[in-house]
């Protein structure tokens, strides 16, 4: 097993998405809370199961695509605050200061995030959008 007993549970300790049927129930609730996943409502340990096989795959998806940006973007050209990617993908006007709590997907502005039923990204049901503040 990659999880030393003794220490909290880490997303980065999976390898695989194998790796997740080892985990206890606590272990999958300790990779949630620290990744601000709720599992509020979660009875069955599949669904917590799910719900980090979830995180654990948008991860992968979000390293690939990170990796590739790398490869791709000229060097010296710095991304400016109001540049596209920083902007609502709603109404793409105001910046995203925004998170849609249930997935955790930052992708709309506030004004948008109160009007959302479910996530742009996911598809799933929106609970509630929480204004955050960047640095």
């Amino acid at each position: 097993d990659n999880l030393v007993t003794g220490r909290r549970a880490s997303l980065s300790d999976l390898t695989s998405v194998r790796d997740i049927d080892a985990l206890s129930v606590r272990q999958l609730k300790e990779i949630l809370a620290r990744n601000f996943v709720n599992y509020k409502g979660c009875c069955e340990k599949w669904e917590l199961m799910e719900r980090v096989t979830r995180l654990y795959k948008e991860k992968d998806l979000q390293q690939l695509v990170s990796d590739t940006d790398d490869q791709t973007a000229p060097s010296g050209n710095a991304t400016l605050p109001g540049s596209e990617e920083n902007l609502c993908k709603i109404c793409m006007d105001s910046i995203i200061d925004c998170v849609l709590l249930e997935c955790g997907h930052m992708v709309t502005c506030t004004k948008c995030g109160k009007r959302m039923n479910e996530c742009p990204i996911c598809r799933q049901y929106v609970i509630r959008a929480v204004h955050v503040f960047r640095t």
